[in-house]
């Protein structure tokens, strides 16, 4: 994913996450390889989460990038740590470029919804991300207060845009949610560090994610 981002002021408070904001995923590819995500649970029992780390995309982009000819492993479990299993129920509609490695979703939809069986989550919030606002972001690794920077598009139309949030996401803290501050409602979901600009991630948006949800 490209990047057209401007640097902008983050205020960052390391601290542990509230569990009810981000839960610790595991995946498991064909008993050979692992990767660590974060979930989100929402209302209903239900967990959201980055596609490509949960799908076996993200992997065929790993191999493409390297330069692997061989076939990747395939995604064989999704557990909720400390080990319990989760079912994907189902996530957006990927698309690699073999000329270029460059992984897309169909409508900016870097998501999967994942059913744990019951519990609490949040809410989504009424409005999506603007330019400047402050954010609260928790991953399995974190929560810290940044601000949004300006929004950024797909080359393609069909894969839509994301919002962009300036700061340095390491592995496994992508699926983590961009929250209000104040409400702790959800306003997006961390997708993939920006190529060429490790010190920032796009966002898939409220209203993203609300069509996604509604199967839209």
């Amino acid at each position: 994913m490209k990047l057209i981002a401007a640097a902008l002021l983050l205020a960052a408070c390391a601290a542990p996450p509230p569990a009810n904001l981000a839960v610790p995923v595991t995946v498991e590819f064909s008993g050979v390889a692992r990767a660590g995500a974060t979930a989100v649970p929402l209302e209903g029992g239900r967990l959201l989460s980055a596609a490509h780390i949960l799908d076996d995309a993200g992997m065929a982009e790993g191999f493409c990038r390297l330069g692997r000819r061989d076939a990747p492993p395939r995604l064989s479990a999704v557990l909720i740590d400390p080990g319990q299993p989760a079912a994907r129920l189902r996530q957006g509609q990927a698309r690699l470029n073999p000329a270029d490695c460059e992984l897309t979703y169909r409508g900016g939809a870097d998501l999967a919804l994942l059913s744990t069986g019951g519990g609490h989550g949040v809410a989504l919030c009424a409005g999506d991300l603007r330019p400047g606002q402050t954010v609260l972001v928790a991953t399995r690794d974190r929560t810290t207060l940044a601000r949004m920077g300006a929004d950024a598009a797909e080359a393609n139309p069909v894969d839509g845009s994301y919002a962009v949030l300036p700061l340095r996401l390491e592995a496994g803290e992508s699926g983590g949610g961009v929250f209000d501050p104040a409400r702790l409602c959800l306003h997006g979901i961390v997708s993939q560090r920006a190529l060429g600009n490790p010190d920032a991630a796009w966002i898939v948006r409220t209203s993203t994610i609300r069509a996604f949800l509604a199967g839209g």
